[in-house]
């Protein structure tokens, strides 16, 4: 829903501004990973046998003050979403992480191969599928390619340049139309 928003705030500005901007179209291709229903239906069955996100599990719980238990929260993430990236930890009836990357990639192709020449486009998304946009990019691992999810601001914008099946990074995760450190978030 966020990125629908961010769209219609672009294109309410661009056409403002007196620049054209298409009509948004919705591809089902560029949705976030499901991380929440990972760590749902992971989590407790990792806490059955993994002594690893147990400990950490404990940790986050054992924590009162706010700014620690967040810190808690992200290292037992990363390491619930590390098994599952890993292929580790598989959840029956919720998309893995190859699914996952597949289906950006999918996006990605239909894209580039319906594009004009010097033809641009914008899409609105997650960290998910800017990691898997970097993954193809950077020929990155899995792993790496998780982190990177980690990485991405809110409302930060990548760049990436294509030309056939060329790919390549120009700009990640950058933020110049911010002028308050406040506004940086991550989730």
């Amino acid at each position: 829903m966020r990125q629908k928003d961010t769209a219609r705030i672009a294109a309410a500005a661009c056409r403002e501004a007196g620049v054209a901007f298409p009509e948004p179209v919705v591809m089902q291709e560029f949705d976030e990973y499901h991380g929440e229903a990972v760590l749902q239906q992971g989590l407790p069955r990792l806490l059955e046998y993994d002594a690893n996100v147990r400990g950490l599990h404990q940790a986050y719980l054992g924590t009162g003050a706010p700014a620690e238990r967040s810190k808690k929260f992200q290292k037992m993430v990363e390491a619930v979403m590390t098994l599952w990236v890993g292929e580790e930890l598989i959840i029956p009836g919720v998309e893995s992480w190859a699914e996952f990357t597949e289906r950006v990639n999918r996006g990605l192709s239909q894209l580039m191969s319906g594009a004009g020449h010097a033809e641009e486009f914008v899409i609105f998304c997650s960290g998910g599928p800017i990691a898997i946009a970097m993954q193809r990019a950077l020929n990155l691992s899995a792993l790496d390619a998780l982190r990177v999810a980690w990485m991405s601001r809110n409302c930060s914008y990548s760049e990436f340049l294509f030309s056939g099946q060329r790919f390549t990074l120009s700009a990640f995760n950058v933020f110049p139309h911010f002028d308050d450190a406040a506004l940086l978030t991550y989730r």
